[in-house]
């Protein structure tokens, strides 16, 4: 081969060898650039899950906040009706002109009627507490465990909900047992211990419920709840 073929030949070689040079190259960079724009994007979607996480426990827990301050009004208003009603019949003495213990009587017949009406309403905030939940599904669902002690803290206050709705009963009868025996002119000092007794438990279990509904609107990442 001449020395003019070779240098032709040879001019060809390495102007190849540059192009498939730069042509790999230009795809390493691309592909690190394709890669980096990858993270990136990924992260960014991390972060934006995070904050519509953080947004939605806020939303969450403001909510179960005012469904059980609502509740706990809404109790304490039967509550407390209850208790006027026994205060009435407290001051109804044997002795007593019929007048005097009739007008009580009728007085401490409608605050009891009053405090089943106000019961009805507490019936439906019991309804509130329901909805705003736990899902039945939360506590058998995959979580981490902080997950699963906001949906323990929710379960626990809607418990505490139910108990103190139920105690509400005995304190219903306690008084309505009075009411009778005074109708019938049998009340006995008993009857009035036994309405204080029923009173006292019942807000006992409206304590319980307030202490588990602070833990459960103080706890600070998301329960799980059905998609």
């Amino acid at each position: 081969m001449d020395a003019g073929l070779a240098g032709l030949l040879g001019g060809v070689i390495g102007a190849a060898v540059g192009a498939v040079g730069a042509t790999a190259s230009a795809w390493i960079t691309g592909r690190k650039a394709e890669q980096q724009a990858k993270i990136q994007s990924e992260t960014q979607l991390g972060q934006a899950r995070l904050q519509l996480d953080a947004e939605r426990t806020r939303g969450l827990r403001e909510s179960r906040k005012s469904a059980y301050l609502a509740f706990a009004e809404g109790w304490s208003q039967v509550h407390g009706t209850l208790a006027e009603a026994a205060i009435k019949l407290g001051g109804i003495a044997p002795s007593d002109p019929p007048e005097e213990r009739e007008e009580r009587r009728q007085a401490a017949r409608r605050l009891w009627n009053e405090a089943r009406a106000l019961h009805r309403h507490l019936n439906r905030l019991l309804h509130v507490i329901y909805v705003e939940g736990p899902s039945r599904t939360a506590g058998a669902a995959p979580a981490a465990s902080s997950a699963r002690a906001v949906a323990q803290a929710a379960s626990g206050a809607l418990a505490a909900a139910q108990a103190a709705t139920g105690a509400l009963a005995s304190d219903f009868s306690g008084v309505m047992d009075w009411l009778h025996a005074i109708d019938h002119g049998t009340e006995t000092p008993q009857h009035g211990a036994e309405s204080e007794r029923a009173h006292g438990e019942a807000y006992g279990k409206l304590l319980e419920f307030l202490y588990a509904s602070a833990d459960a609107v103080m706890q600070d990442t998301p329960d799980l709840r059905e998609p």
